[in-house]
This record gives structure tokens, C-alpha cells and sequence, in this order.
């Protein structure tokens, strides 16, 4: 959030120097839901006497908080250009018992995906002075994007094992758009009040996983691992029975996630 506030000050800053009324600066914070779930992250396993079960523990990374920043120029009074930066902040997803293994493990997941996106979008108005409505189309490219994977596993052995694992997926660019509709509610020449209501498409293929906490019982086991098992790197095509050292990163197939979300977000906008 502190490299949203900066550019706020940057952008002030020319801002100031540029013709009147022409040029603004906004900021908002959002709350979305994700409106796309991910269905091969998870699965919860069930056991009902002998008889065991496997479900699809949906995953939705949409869903969190936006911070916003956009800085923008209306080169009519219906028609204007904006570049915006926001950082999004998703909430945990929880999956229960979603694994077994040898030894009698119960295991609990959480992942939460987090983005920076840059979004340059055109913004189509009214043009009314008091309560004006608005419009804004762009496209999205999501830089530094990462999933945190945090994995706690219970052994049940005498005495049980507590086992924590943290996993970061990261690598590569998210691309996709956004739409929004809005209204500004002008207070003054300078400051208006905006809320506005937006869907965004959004997917990611990390290319890299890296684990990089596993303790047991508290304890730090993460050099006890190999490259293979703490480092993984993810391709779209993989040869079949290639050779395996555990010097170096394991190799899976990519997968794509989708960031999807619909949200509302409160605001205010400067005009210069």
C-alpha cells in the first residue's frame, strides 16, 4: 500500500502543473467477491465407517480488498483517459482434511492470492455538474502476482507431529480487463465523491514454487529438504520418463487461475 501512496504524491505533484480542470487524480478502496472458482486446488476427504469419499473444496482467489490510485485526462467533457495502479489483498481460502498420507496425517490448507494491477482504461461520462454517472473499460495486467499456499499437518503417532509448511507460487504476468460503472458526486470544482461498481476478468499460470517454511514441532526442518522437493518449476509441455535428481527443481505441467471478481469500491477524486 505504501507504493500506491506515493504515486498518489507523485501524480499530485505534476498534476499541479497541467491545465486546469482537465487533469484529475482519484483514490479508492474496493471490496470484491470472486464470481470464479478454482476447481483443482482443493479436496476434502471424507471417511464414514469403511467408506471413504472425495469432494472438490472450491477455491476462490477474487475475493479481498483493492486499494486504488488512478491518475487521469479528460480530453472532452464525455471522454477521458486513465491510468490506474491498485494493489489487491484476497482473503484466505480454507480446505479441510484435503489430503491424505501414509502415517495417519490430518491436513489443512489455506491459500491466498495477492496482485498488483496496472490498468489503463477509457472513461466515457455524462458530462453533468452535480451527480455525474460514468464508465471506465480497460485492460488489466497484473504484475507480481503470488499464491500462498500454507499447509498444517497433524501425525498421528505417539507422540503426533506437527508439521507447517508454507508454499509461494509466483512468476509471470496476469492479464485480462475490467469494466466499471460509477457516478461522481461532485462536492466542488476540485473534489468529487465517487462510488462505483466493477467486474474484473483476471487469470494467472505461475511458473515457479518455492517452499519456503517447513518446521516440525516447531522446529526448522527447511534444509532438511532437496532442490526437488522445496523448488518447483512449471512448463506447458514435459517429457515423459526424463531423468529425476534431487539437486534440482521438480517439473509439472502449468496451470492457469482465475482472479475473477465483482466489487464495489468508495472513493475520492481531485481535479486540477
Amino acid at each position: 500500500m505504501k507504493k500506491i501512496f506515493f504515486l498518489v504524491l507523485l501524480g499530485t505533484m505534476l498534476a499541479g502543473v497541467v491545465n486546469a480542470q482537465k487533469f484529475y487524480t482519484r483514490l479508492g478502496i474496493g471490496l470484491s467477491g470472486g464470481t470464479t472458482s478454482n476447481l483443482d486446488m482443493l479436496y476434502k476427504y471424507t471417511t464414514d465407517g469403511n467408506k471413504e469419499t472425495i469432494e472438490v473444496v472450491p477455491v476462490d482467489l477474487g475475493s479481498g480488498f483493492t486499494g486504488t490510485v488512478g491518475f487521469g485526462y479528460m480530453v472532452k467533457k464525455y471522454l477521458g483517459f486513465e491510468l490506474s495502479v491498485s494493489e489487491f489483498i484476497g482473503f484466505p481460502n480454507l480446505g479441510d482434511s484435503i489430503m491424505k498420507f501414509p502415517g495417519g496425517y490430518n491436513v489443512t490448507a489455506r491459500l491466498t492470492g495477492n496482485m498488483l494491477n496496472i490498468t489503463p482504461a477509457i472513461v466515457i461520462t455524462a458530462g453533468l455538474e452535480k451527480v455525474n454517472p460514468y464508465a471506465r473499460f480497460g485492460l488489466v495486467i497484473g504484475v507480481l502476482p503470488n499464491m500462498y499456499g500454507r499447509i498444517e499437518a497433524t501425525q498421528a503417532t505417539n507422540p503426533p507431529n506437527d508439521i507447517v509448511m508454507i508454499k509461494k507460487f509466483y512468476g509471470g504476468v496476469a492479464l485480462g480487463y475490467n469494466a466499471a460503472l460509477g457516478v461522481d458526486f461532485n462536492i466542488s470544482k476540485v473534489v468529487s465523491l465517487y462510488a462505483e461498481a466493477a467486474f474484473q476478468g483476471i487469470t494467472w499460470s505461475p511458473f515457479y514454487a518455492d517452499i519456503t517454511k517447513y518446521t516440525v514441532n516447531g522446529n526448522d526442518h527447511l534444509a532438511d529438504l532437496t532442490t526437488f522437493q522445496k523448488q518447483t518449476e512449471y512448463y506447458s509441455k514435459l517429457q515423459l520418463n526424463a531423468y529425476v535428481s534431487p539437486d534440482v527443481p521438480k517439473k509439472e505441467l502449468r496451470k492457469t487461475y482465475s482472479f475473477d471478481n465483482a466489487g464495489i469500491t468508495l472513493g475520492v477524486r481531485f481535479k486540477f
